[in-house]
């Protein structure tokens, strides 16, 4: 399994490593939302920061 991350790779070989991250992705994309209500989200968020950042 090859993971990557923010400063360098990582390759699992140990089978309980492998089943480790595999259990937390799926853990992951069960909490995920749909590809339209991801859009909403991002969406809600970015008109929420532009309009903190236009006031005063």
């Amino acid at each position: 399994m090859y993971l990557d991350r923010f400063t360098s790779d990582l390759y699992l070989y140990k089978p309980s490593d492998v089943q480790h991250y595999s259990v937390l992705y799926d853990h992951l994309q069960a909490r995920a939302l749909d590809p339209g209500s991801s859009r909403a989200f991002i969406t809600d968020v970015t008109k929420m920061h532009i309009d903190a950042a236009s006031r005063p």
